[in-house]
C-alpha cells in the first residue's frame, strides 16, 4: 500500500490557521502539538505531520474504502530528518518526507518498496496540474515496466482511487498522486518478481 501528501509552503503561508489553537487541536495529538513548538521549525514541523497523517489516510482509504479523516487518529513519531512512522488502529506504518523551502512531501508506504518524483508545475490550473501528474506517473511506470507510455493508462476506480492499466489490463503496482500549489508528486508501489 502507498499513499503521498505534497505542500506548497507559499500558498500554505498565504491560506493557512496554523497558528490558532483550535485548528490545532482539530489536527493534531498533544504530543503532535508539543513537536511542532519545538525548536525553531513550527511551520515546517506542521506541515511534516500534516503531510504524514494525510499520506497515511490514502493507504487506509485503499485498504478499508473510504473512511472519515479524523486527523488525530493518526498518531505521527518523527524518528529522524526524513523518517517517521504513523500509528493507525495499532498498525504502524513508516514515512518518509522531503523538507525544502518550496514544498513538505511525504511518502507511506507499507512495502518497502516504492519510487516517487516530485516536480513543479507551469500552471495554477487544477485539470491542468492533473493532466501532467498522471503523464508523469505514467512515463515512469511505462519506464518501469519497459512498456511504451502509449500502453499505459490511469483509471480511477469507484472510490476514486488511481490504477494502473496496460493494454487494458489492471496491474498490482499502486499509485498515489497528489499536487498543491505549483507541486506535485507520485507515488508507486513495486512489486518485485
Amino acid at each position: 500500500m502507498i499513499g503521498n501528501d505534497i505542500v506548497d509552503i507559499e500558498l500554505a503561508k498565504r491560506n493557512s490557521r496554523w497558528q490558532e489553537q483550535r485548528y490545532l487541536d482539530k489536527l493534531f495529538t498533544t504530543e503532535e502539538q508539543e513537536f511542532i513548538r519545538s525548536g525553531d521549525q513550527q511551520f515546517q514541523n506542521i506541515w511534516r505531520l500534516w503531510t504524514m497523517k494525510e499520506s497515511v489516510y490514502k493507504i487506509t482509504s485503499r485498504a478499508e474504502g473510504t473512511i472519515r479523516f479524523n486527523p488525530t487518529n493518526f498518531k505521527c513519531t518523527v524518528l529522524d530528518a526524513t523518517q517517521g512512522k504513523i500509528i493507525y488502529k495499532n498498525q504502524s506504518i513508516a514515512t518518509s518526507t522531503i523538507i525544502n523551502q518550496n514544498f513538505v512531501q511525504t511518502t507511506a508506504s507499507s512495502n518497502p518498496q516504492w519510487v516517487s518524483k516530485i516536480f513543479q508545475f507551469s500552471s495554477l490550473d487544477y485539470p491542468t496540474q492533473h493532466s501532467e501528474s498522471v503523464q508523469q506517473a505514467i512515463k515512469a511506470y511505462a519506464a518501469y515496466k519497459k512498456v511504451v507510455d502509449t500502453s499505459v493508462a490511469v483509471i480511477k476506480n469507484r472510490t476514486g482511487i488511481p490504477q494502473f492499466y496496460i493494454y487494458g489490463q489492471l496491474q498490482t503496482e499502486q499509485l498515489s498522486l497528489t499536487h498543491h500549489g505549483l507541486y506535485g508528486a507520485f507515488a508507486i508501489s513495486v512489486i518485485e518478481s
